[in-house]
């Protein structure tokens, strides 16, 4: 747990959001999925409710993407941004994290990931929802996190839509049915609306990733959610759809089964990078007692893969983590239901057999 209690990080909060002014630059850095992208929304709303100014740059993040986190860098120091928002990224698990590299007077980090390391300090402002609630930090999404912290410095109870759509996004419906209900009441919107909402989102960050930041201004500046249905990205969705549906068919014929530890293999090819995550989230909702783990092999060397565990009986990210060690160059974390990572094509053999190994040791130990 943090060093700080949640009486002072709240004080801390508090404190970053009323000395922030007109004059100062914003930017917000998030992660690429459905709820970074609606922590960023929200975020960025409240940045201008307090402010009068919109973020001068928001950017979408993805774990292990080097040159994009170059990329950022740059901009953010060509803008000249003074303070920094950091959403839905486990920046305290990261080798080379942001925070460590980027000049800025202020930073404000709000996520939900497992805690490595707490980075509160002068210029910190370090967020965790470990610190907040006893809730299972992973279904403690950043934008529910960001939407309840925001709401106690300004008005944003209008966005509370978007926390849904978040929610929905990190598959934590569970924990939030009673929010979820009285959000759709009050809006005036059916589950299936957020669903559609949800896919959009999922569309665009698999099929045309670059065309993130675009997407989140065209959200931010709508008038009404129900605005969102006119959104010139739908043209992505057939698409995404298309490929999302043929890789979780052929999981039955092609996914190696490990039955006495519960594990399944599905190594898959595809056509985008990001659609691993879609799928898996898929097959793990139809096989929520199990292990999944789905790998995806990229053209430039590197091996990708997800993994899945809706009852948490084994919990994921630990089980990639440990998997990973002594490979060089492998990069691994997320929730205990749901984690990612990636390591060098070449040593795929050996990641494959230290899953194995783990979970026999571990089913062998709790027989």
């Amino acid at each position: 747990m943090s060093m700080v209690s949640k009486t002072e990080l709240e004080k801390k909060f508090k404190e970053f959001c009323t000395g922030l002014s007109k004059n100062d630059k914003i930017a917000i850095i998030h992660h690429s999925d459905a709820d970074g992208l609606c922590s960023a929304l929200i975020s960025g709303k409240a940045i201008e409710r307090l402010t009068g100014n919109k973020p001068i740059v928001v950017l979408p993040y993805e774990y292990g993407n080097y040159a994009q986190e170059k990329k950022a860098l740059e901009l953010i120091k060509k803008k000249k941004t003074n303070k920094l928002i950091i959403v839905d990224l486990g920046i305290d698990g990261m080798k080379n994290s942001l925070t460590e590299t980027c000049p800025f007077e202020k930073c404000l980090v709000i996520d939900h990931h497992k805690l490595y390391r707490d980075l509160n300090s002068e210029k910190i402002v370090f967020l965790k929802a470990q610190f907040f609630t006893k809730k299972e930090p992973s279904s403690y999404v950043a934008s529910k996190f960001a939407f309840d912290l925001f709401n106690k410095v300004t008005d944003v109870s209008d966005l509370d839509w978007l926390a849904c759509v978040g929610i929905l996004g990190d598959m934590s419906l569970d924990a939030w049915q009673s929010f979820v209900k009285k959000t759709i009441k009050k809006r005036n919107v059916s589950m299936t609306w957020l669903y559609r909402f949800l896919d959009l989102i999922a569309s665009v960050e698999v099929v045309a990733n670059k065309k993130i930041p675009e997407l989140y201004w065209e959200f931010y500046n709508i008038k009404h959610p129900a605005d969102v249905l006119e959104s010139k990205f739908h043209k992505f969705l057939k698409e995404f759809k298309k490929e999302k549906d043929s890789l979780v068919e052929g999981f039955d014929k092609k996914a190696e089964q490990f039955p006495e530890i519960e594990l399944y293999f599905y190594a898959i090819r595809a056509k985008y990078e990001s659609i691993k995550s879609y799928v898996i989230n898929e097959i793990s909702e139809m096989r929520p007692h199990k292990t999944i783990i789905l790998l995806q092999i990229l053209p430039r060397g590197r091996l990708r893969f997800s993994a899945r565990r809706q009852d948490c009986k084994i919990k994921v990210n630990d089980l990639l983590v440990e998997a990973i060690k002594g490979i060089p160059n492998g990069s691994a974390g997320g929730h205990a239901p749901a984690a990612a990572g990636s390591i060098p094509r070449q040593h795929a053999k050996k990641f494959k057999s230290n899953v194995i190994d783990i979970l026999e040791r571990r089913y062998k130990t709790n027989a």
